[in-house]
């Protein structure tokens, strides 16, 4: 009787002990799977990623992004959800590597006129770094996909307004010759083969 209640309590203990273990490693790739918080700056139309600090607060600036957002943009803190290659938009137009950050407000390429890669529009483009968008966060694409490649579903999205100077310089976005009907229809951005924009830099 004796021998049998100590086989209960060892295998109890080795029962808790695996629960713990369990537990602790799914906290772990969680840690591991939020590599980076993001911040976005309404007056000032930038984007600022942090990664973690030592404490595992997201205090470390690691890269920026121009962007545009809109009056309609909402100020919280919210958690990112899902993903798409492309999305239809307001306006009966198109974006590039949207990630949704709450209800119908993304981060997402300037707008398409169509799901084709050589219909963007290039005057909005050149809007980058301004109020110009419907309430989402317009990127260069390179930006977005940056986005959608390495924030998961879950990645905590700051967005406010302020006057206050970020971490990093706003970068400046590549203006956009209207006049040149080679490129202009193409993000200069994106990493896609058929881009005439590294086609022509490769030369």
């Amino acid at each position: 009787m004796i021998i049998k209640y100590i086989k209960i309590v060892a295998f109890s203990a080795v029962m808790v002990f695996l629960m713990s273990f369990t537990a602790c490693a799914a906290e772990g790739e969680e840690e591991d799977l939020y590599k980076y918080s993001i911040d976005v700056n309404c007056t000032l139309n930038q984007v600022v990623v942090y990664e973690k600090d030592e404490n595992g607060q997201y205090t470390k600036p690691y890269k920026t992004f121009v962007c545009s957002t809109g009056e309609d943009t909402p100020d919280g803190t919210f958690n990112t959800t899902d993903k798409y290659d492309w999305r239809a938009l307001f306006g009966d137009v198109y974006g590039q590597y949207a990630t949704r950050i709450t209800g119908h407000i993304l981060f997402h390429s300037v707008p398409y006129t169509e799901t084709d890669k050589s219909t963007l529009e290039y005057e909005e483009y050149n809007k980058l770094g301004t109020s110009a968008s419907m309430g989402c966060i317009r990127l260069t694409v390179e930006d977005a996909k940056w986005i959608y490649d390495n924030c998961p579903s879950g990645t905590q999205v700051r967005i406010f307004r302020s006057d206050e100077e970020m971490p990093f310089d706003k970068p400046k976005a590549v203006k956009i010759d209207v006049n040149d009907t080679l490129r202009r229809g193409w993000d200069p951005t994106d990493p896609d083969e058929a881009n005439p924009w590294n086609t022509i830099n490769e030369k």
